[in-house]
């Protein structure tokens, strides 16, 4: 097959993928199915082959990533009965002594993407970005940018979200590592483009004002000197700052650590073999869990009266049957697309990569002078704005970069978040999360392209000019 066959197949299918999902109105599930299937088939696959290819893939990426994943909904679950969400949030009010509010929700909702899925980050944010809007006077059309990148960051570029972590494991990378450049870039690139443009968001974004159904009840501040304790959100039986950010920070922190064990510590070390069990992604995420649900056993009954919202449960239930009954039950059923999209992308990804062609495409590249660094953020970010979806997007970049890794001389890590910072950018109309923005934050459509939209896209690239100082100094 030549380069330019299989570039036009692979736009063919990346075209048909779109007319399936977008005016067929065709699942993700079966839009990806279906154009796997055709892809490999054109590819020279015979149709029995090509259906055990995509089940073989299918199920590895589903081995590598559903505990961890289905764990992560079920800490979900428990952040959103547990009041945890708020917590964190007035942690950020404090720090910031009543100042530079957009950072509140915005380093929550940081935070709550690491171990809870997009879309849930925005749902469990978006009250909380409200209030705060409401008490201090401010312009959701500020706000939400801010808010919406964070999220992007965690959930497209650290593990363990779905996509992200499939895209390491397929890649070979550590995940330990992903997971403590991926944070320490994001962060910082986060905090540069607030520094960079939150007065002239101020100045020039038009007004939307915060979801009236968030603010029930809630006055604005109007002394302009109120004091930090104005401007807390209150809420009953709240757990303290540190409880609330045990369960999402110590998964990532364990995998973390077992990771730079295995790089510095012999393989038969103690340390090496307790951590390499603890800092395993699904046991992490299942100590988060364990955490959340032990830390905040004095508040069950408000817990278990929030569950009753989701799914029946006994007033007098235990605390195992909530956390290890009600949470895992309503986690199934949240987390059982994302793991079946996420599996049958990472299908579609390893049929893109099947043909040999692609290193050939790849040389191509190398010697056009493009710094190699880019080919993996360029690729991921034409097809998040071609896909819309930021999982189809980092999985199909993988599948293109496999082939090509060793061509690239660039580490698993390096290349892993370079996909995870391309799918942040271009989100627009073609993205579901577009929609449940402009729902749950009160903005307009206009006001997501004008403003939202551009300012993921900004820190995207922020972030990759920090990816490229630390991938040419050899830190990543």
């Amino acid at each position: 097959m030549t380069p330019g066959l299989y570039m036009t197949a692979l736009i063919i299918s990346i075209f048909v993928l779109l007319i399936l999902s977008l005016k067929v109105k065709m699942n993700s599930f079966m839009a990806l199915f279906f154009t796997s299937m055709g892809l490999a088939i054109f590819f020279g696959f015979a149709p029995l082959k090509s259906l055990k290819a995509i089940e073989t893939a299918f199920g590895k990426s589903l081995g590598g990533i559903g505990l961890p994943v289905l764990f992560g909904a079920v800490l979900a679950m428990g952040v959103q009965d547990s009041g945890v969400a708020v917590s964190i949030s007035n942690f950020f009010v404090r720090l910031f002594k009543g100042k530079h509010l957009e950072l509140a929700p915005t380093l929550t909702a940081f935070i709550m993407a690491i171990s809870v899925f997009g879309d849930i980050s925005q749902l469990l944010t978006a009250p909380i970005a409200a209030t705060i809007a409401k008490r201090k006077n401010m312009n959701m059309a500020v706000v939400t940018p801010y808010i919406i990148t964070a999220v992007w960051f965690t959930h497209g570029v650290v593990p363990p979200s779905a996509a992200i972590l499939a895209v390491a494991v397929m890649l070979g990378a550590d995940v330990g590592m992903v997971i403590l450049w991926g944070l320490v870039i994001c962060l910082a690139a986060l905090l540069i483009i607030y520094a960079l443009t939150n007065n002239w968001l101020r100045a020039h974004a038009t007004y939307a004002a915060p979801k009236p159904e968030y603010t029930v009840g809630i006055e604005p501040v109007t002394d302009e000197n109120a004091g930090v304790e104005e401007l807390l959100i209150h809420e009953e039986n709240l757990p303290n700052a540190f409880v609330a950010f045990l369960p999402l920070i110590v998964p990532a922190g364990l995998i973390a650590v077992a990771s730079i064990l295995n790089m510095t510590l012999p393989k038969d070390a103690l340390a090496v073999q307790v951590f390499n069990f603890i800092g395993n992604k699904s046991i992490a995420m299942l100590i988060g869990i364990f955490i959340l649900m032990f830390t905040n056993a004095n508040i069950k009954e408000k817990m278990i009266r929030n569950a009753n919202r989701a799914e029946k449960i006994d007033g007098k239930a235990s605390l195992i049957e909530l956390g290890l009954g009600n949470w895992v039950s309503r986690a199934i059923n949240v987390s059982a697309m994302v793991l079946m999209v996420t599996a049958m992308g990472a299908a579609f990804a390893s049929v893109l990569s099947s043909q040999p062609v692609v290193k050939e495409i790849a040389s191509t590249v190398a010697a056009s002078g493009i710094p190699l660094i880019l080919v993996p953020f360029i690729i991921a970010a034409v097809m998040r704005a071609a896909a819309g979806s930021m999982a189809t997007a980092s999985m199909a970049a993988a599948g293109i970069c496999l082939p090509i890794m060793s061509g690239l001389g660039l580490s698993p890590v390096a290349v892993t978040i370079a996909i995870g910072l391309g799918t942040v950018l271009f989100g627009h109309v073609n993205d579901s999360g577009c929609w449940m923005c402009q729902e749950v934050f009160n903005v307009s459509l206009t006001q997501y392209l004008k403003y939202v939209s551009p300012m993921a896209a900004f820190g995207g690239c922020v972030g990759m000019l920090l990816l490229m100082g630390l991938s040419a100094v050899g830190l990543v």
